[in-house]
C-alpha cells in the first residue's frame, strides 16, 4: 500500500428509503471527511485531587460535512437536495474517500443547500448535512 493518496475519484452518494434508493451527488469538489467531537463533562468536587479540574468523555456529536460542488440548476443532483432539503427526510449519506477506499456512511440530514451564479466564474453550490450516526456494517 502506498504511503499516501490523492482524493481524486472520492465519491458521495444520498440513500433514500428502507431498502436505499441510491443517487451520486454530480461535480463534486474537495471533501473534508467529518470530524466527531466528544463533549466533556466536568466532574471537579470540592476534593479533586491536586485543586485540578477533572474530567470525563461525553456524548460524541457527529458533525457535519460540506460538500462543494459545480452547480447546474435543474439537474438530478440540485432537484434531489431541493427535494430532501424542503421534506427534512433522513437520509444515509455515504462518502468513499478515493479510488479504492472502503465508503463511510452516516444517518443525516441536509442541514444546507446553498447556490452561487457569479458574473465571471463557475456556478456552485454547496450541501451541508448533519450527522447523527455512523453507520457500522455487523459482522
Amino acid at each position: 500500500m502506498p504511503d499516501g493518496m490523492i482524493g481524486y475519484g472520492s465519491t458521495v452518494r444520498i440513500g433514500q428509503g428502507a431498502t436505499p434508493t441510491w443517487t451520486e451527488i454530480e461535480l463534486v469538489g474537495d471533501i473534508t471527511l467529518p470530524d466527531e467531537q466528544v463533549d466533556e463533562v466536568d466532574i471537579t468536587h470540592m476534593k479533586s485531587p491536586g485543586r485540578r479540574r477533572q474530567f470525563i468523555a461525553g456524548l460524541i456529536d457527529g458533525g457535519e460535512v460540506t460538500v462543494p460542488m459545480n452547480y447546474i440548476p435543474g439537474s438530478v443532483t440540485d432537484v434531489l437536495l431541493l427535494d430532501i432539503k424542503s421534506t427534512g427526510e433522513e437520509i444515509i449519506l455515504e462518502i468513499t474517500p478515493g479510488e479504492g477506499s472502503a465508503p463511510e456512511q452516516y444517518w443525516a440530514f441536509l442541514k444546507g443547500y446553498a447556490r452561487s451564479a457569479p458574473v465571471d466564474d463557475k456556478m456552485t453550490a454547496e450541501a451541508t448535512f448533519r450527522l447523527s450516526a455512523q453507520i457500522v456494517a455487523g459482522p
